[in-house]
């Protein structure tokens, strides 16, 4: 039996060219279903010169000329997003107030607590878009990127907030309300209303740090105070600028780290050229091949393919663009890239990455020690920064550690093992939590991170003997953050 009719009983209308890359995979019974829009348009609309051709020879004149849009993969967003592929929190986890209330340890009494959070979604960086417009450039003339190769985010709009990232903190104030619901109504009781001395908002200095404070605020306040219907509370949200600012900004303020460990890194820079080799190359070759990029696409536009193909996602709920390019296994190996990255410039790729977070705990040590001895009213000291804020204050008290080095060696399967990723652990608006317990023994200290119960290192439980707490960090208490990174003697 021939012709177009039979191959379509065959074949349901949804197989594509992409049968047709192993022949020994085309299915006997027409089961495998794949996207029709991917045929030539051809295929679709002129079909009488397929009516007396056998269904392999129509499977081969469909792809003939296909110009590799059946080499493209399909992806659900949700899927991806809830495999943790990206720095976008899961919308169950993001938006939901069914969250329950925490329980205190037996004869404890939660009384204060410090939180640092990442801000809220945005727009691409000024780097990142840069390294769209190059994409656009050398996909101008690919023929899949045509509907879609132009970089939509405007430099203007660069690090800026998206309406989902200023939800995203308001719903974190929500959840807090919630989780800690006990320490909250106390809080109330004793202030009678908001009182920026009992709960400190600080934001790095910039627009989205300050932006996803304040939705924070609006979250956690919302219906107490006395602006208009919705009873909205203004609050006082303080910075400190950002070229002084080593609780929040470390980073851009250390001197040697910028000069030993975010450039000039031998260590990264041969794990880099490793991981380019051995896996950026083989996917950038794959690319070219499949869909007749010419110049032969550089490896180094991998991992901006990857950011544009997250972007897409974030903004326009798309993986139809550039996610199309990717396989899943292309998507985990890409964002491993900026977690192996990561590892090497802010955690624990590198020692000094382990002291940087020194001034962020000074001033957490010192407020507990003032709170718990009357000379102090605060209750709440909450922070919002940076990914890589995160990364130093986890890392300087040794918590959220892998089980071994990310290392340009690994394999998927270790890849896939790894718990604390950009995507599961530090995404858009994740929250670390420090609660300060008063008990009848002694003071004790809890850090859960994405509301996770960490352990740290050298504590007994969970619930850290407050002694312990500062023993384990010994002399990164009241540090010289200009001596340790060799910062030159201001005038």
């Amino acid at each position: 039996m021939g012709g177009f009719k039979s191959f379509t009983n065959i074949f349901p209308i949804t197989v594509t060219c992409a049968l047709y890359r192993d022949k020994n995979k085309v299915p006997k019974n027409g089961k495998l279903l794949l996207e029709s829009q991917h045929f030539p348009a051809k295929s679709i609309f002129e079909l009488d010169e397929y009516d007396n051709m056998s269904s392999e020879d129509i499977l081969e004149a469909l792809c003939e000329n296909d110009d590799g849009f059946s080499k493209l993969y399909q992806h659900d967003p949700d899927y991806l997003i809830s495999k943790h592929y990206f720095v976008i929190e899961p919308c169950e986890t993001a938006f939901t107030l069914d969250v329950e209330p925490i329980s205190y340890p037996d004869k404890c009494e939660l009384k204060q607590l410090h939180l640092l959070t990442r801000h809220g979604s945005r727009y691409p960086d000024a780097p990142v878009i840069l390294a769209m417009d190059q994409l656009e450039k050398v996909f101008a003339n690919v023929s899949v990127a045509r509907e879609w190769h132009k970089n939509p985010f405007p430099m203007e709009r660069n690090y800026q907030l998206l309406p989902r990232g200023e939800i995203e903190p308001y719903y974190d104030g929500k959840q807090s309300i919630l989780r800690y619901n006990k320490f909250w109504k106390n809080y109330k009781k004793i202030t009678g209303r908001y009182d920026p001395e009992v709960v400190k908002f600080q934001a790095g200095a910039y627009a989205r740090c300050g932006a996803s404070a304040m939705a924070f605020s609006e979250g956690l306040f919302n219906g107490d105070g006395p602006l208009d219907t919705c009873k909205n509370q203004p609050v006082y949200v303080w910075n400190i600028p950002a070229d002084q600012d080593n609780i929040i900004e470390m980073y851009n303020n250390c001197l040697l780290a910028n000069e030993t460990v975010l450039d000039n890194n031998p260590t990264y820079d041969e794990q880099k050229y490793i991981y380019g080799n051995k896996t950026l190359k083989p996917i950038a070759d794959r690319m070219t091949n499949d869909y007749g990029i010419y110049p032969p696409l550089d490896p180094n536009l991998v991992p901006s393919i990857f950011y544009a193909c997250q972007f897409w996602v974030l903004h326009f709920n798309r993986t139809d663009a550039w996610c199309s390019l990717l396989s899943e296994h292309d998507i985990i190996r890409s964002i491993y890239f900026f977690d192996m990255t990561n590892y090497y410039k802010f955690s624990y790729g590198n020692p000094l990455n382990e002291r940087l977070g020194c001034v962020y705990y000074t001033q957490l040590v010192n407020s507990v020690y003032d709170f718990l001895n009357g000379n102090s009213i605060m209750v709440a000291d909450l922070k919002n920064g940076h990914w890589h804020t995160m990364y130093a204050v986890l890392t300087t008290l040794g918590v959220a550690r892998n089980p071994y080095p990310l290392t340009a060696n690994l394999t998927l399967s270790q890849i896939k093992r790894l718990k604390y990723t950009l995507g599961k652990s530090i995404y858009l608006s994740s929250t670390i939590y420090f609660e300060i317990y008063t008990c009848s023994d002694s003071p004790k200290v809890r850090i859960v991170l994405n509301f996770e119960p960490l352990l740290i290192p050298g504590c007994e439980s969970e619930y850290c003997e407050w002694s312990t707490f500062k023993e384990i960090l010994g002399d990164k208490i009241g540090c010289d953050f200009n001596k340790l990174c060799k910062n030159p003697k201001k005038p």
